[in-house]
């Protein structure tokens, strides 16, 4: 049984970004758009055809960066301090809920969307020139999580064995009672050894009304775009491709639909310690840890095209197709077996992060069955993009962008994303960023940055949030940040 709570909590926290919207690039983060005002290496993986633009400062050729990163947690069932939790228990500080926590974990989760997402771009570069164009290479790992679980599974998440599903105990004295005859408290809740079910359901049947999702892959981009048409001062298109090299690391994909429908698989890395019993040894794409670093199970191909165009030398249109491919997992790939759930022995969480509970909840030999699949082929969370930026003299940007995804898959959005923001020079070496976005998975956003560095371009470095208004509000909160230290230009 406790291999069901893998199920119901693995893709809530394993990650993380609007991973798709603008990666890692902390000079996008802060505003509402990214099709038309990201270039040099941070274009790879956005619109490509922005690549075949010249440089704004005339004396650059070669544009460099390490180490940028964003991440962003959003719920609508935590405030800030439920966020904030997250990040103190995977610092280590210990929380433990207690049983009217649980209670009230158990309501605000049920039907609530939870979203987790990180980018973390290793290292990118770019060289452009007029009659070359330009090229540009991008290391990036992106993770992309989310959960929401109907009311029996959310129970189960944070109750586990005094979930109301379990209609009987057995207490630590060796005797069983029936749970109505058992007042459950922070006191009494450590006597009950397990809870028991005496009409147990298929697990499609508790995971009913349930989506979880989880992608974590690292590609590998080599980008390449130049104008196609050049009417001076009129009229410029540019054109771009990208290639690309993925491995997987991460793969889950659950659906639970309110009839009864199951769908689920799974590969994860065995970097994380999970333990499948008796399936490991059947499974023909079974694969054990080797070295310090998580060991790839999947691996791909994917492919971006994008166009740019700039008119009267003020506005700016795009349009690109990112992640056109797919990943096939070859390594721990697993499917589920619908089956009966009759007890538990599990204690549910004692705080929102799961990343220190996988283990604990995963690797045990409960009633749940894996069975093991020799591969999986999952197409890639391919996105179209559209958008339209202006400059109003030589200090202001702003633009609109329209991101619709192209399919299901783990790793996309639910629906379309909106943005509307720009840019403001207002000093010589500051630069600030605002805007406005609305999506399925994230709801309503105000990010701003900030991105500071000399006059000449030689190098910036900046921080920014996908939703500064959240830290003003309580329910409905979004954490997130974007940082880069490391961007040159010479």
């Amino acid at each position: 049984m406790k291999k069901v709570g893998l199920l119901i909590v693995a893709s809530s926290l394993v990650g993380a970004v609007h991973s798709q919207y603008e990666f890692s690039s902390f000079t996008a983060t802060g505003r509402g758009g990214a099709t038309t005002f990201v270039t040099d290496y941070q274009a790879v993986g956005i619109n490509p055809g922005n690549l075949g633009w010249q440089y704004k400062f005339d004396d650059k050729s070669f544009a460099m960066g390490m180490l940028e990163m964003s991440y962003s947690v959003r719920s609508e069932a935590l405030n800030k301090d439920g966020l904030k939790s997250i990040y103190r228990s995977a610092r280590g500080e210990q929380e433990s809920f207690t049983h009217q926590q649980k209670l009230d974990g158990a309501r605000d989760f049920t039907n609530a969307g939870f979203a987790i997402n990180m980018d973390f771009s290793t290292m990118g570069m770019a060289y452009h020139n007029e009659k070359f164009g330009g090229i540009a290479f991008r290391m990036n790992d992106r993770i992309h999580s989310f959960v929401r679980l109907g009311g029996t599974a959310s129970d189960i998440l944070f109750l586990g064995k005094t979930a109301s599903y379990f209609n009987r105990y057995e207490l630590s004295d060796g005797s069983t009672v029936n749970s109505e005859d058992y007042e459950v408290n922070d006191q009494t809740r450590d006597s009950i050894v397990r809870g028991f079910a005496s009409s147990p359901q298929l697990i499609s049947q508790v995971m009913a009304g349930s989506q979880l999702q989880l992608s974590w892959t690292r590609e590998y981009n080599l980008s390449y775009g130049r104008k196609i048409i050049d009417i001076e001062d009129v009229f410029q298109l540019s054109a771009g491709v990208g290639l690309k090299y993925i491995q997987g690391f991460g793969l889950l994909d659950i659906d639970a639909d309110e009839n009864g429908n199951l769908t689920a698989y799974s590969a994860l890395t065995p970097f994380i310690p999970v333990d499948y019993g008796n399936a490991a040894a059947l499974n023909p794409s079974t694969v054990t840890q080797t070295g310090k670093l998580p060991n790839s199970v999947g691996r791909g191909y994917g492919l971006d095209i994008g166009l740019s165009a700039i008119i009267a030398e003020k506005l700016k249109l795009g349009f690109a197709i990112t992640n056109i491919g797919s990943v096939t997992w070859d390594g721990n790939v697993y499917t589920v077996q619908d089956t009966l759930i009759y007890d538990t022995d599990n204690n549910g969480l004692d705080n929102y992060n799961v990343f220190t509970q996988i283990a604990e909840i995963a690797s045990n030999d409960g009633l749940f069955k894996w069975a093991g699949l020799q591969e999986k082929k999952v197409a890639l969370p391919t996105m179209i993009r559209m958008g339209a930026s202006i400059e109003l003299g030589e200090k202001v940007e702003i633009g609109v962008d329209v991101l619709i995804p192209g399919n299901t898959v783990p790793g996309n959005f639910e629906g379309a994303i909106i943005g509307f923001g720009g840019d403001v020079q207002l000093l010589p070496f500051m630069r600030i960023s605002a805007g406005f976005l609305s999506s399925a998975n994230y709801g309503t956003q105000i990010p701003m940055g900030i991105i500071l560095g000399p006059k000449s371009g030689g190098y910036e470095f900046g921080i920014a949030s996908r939703d500064a208004y959240s830290f003003f509000k309580d329910k409905g909160s979004t954490l997130s940040m974007a940082i880069g230290f490391m961007r040159f230009r010479f």
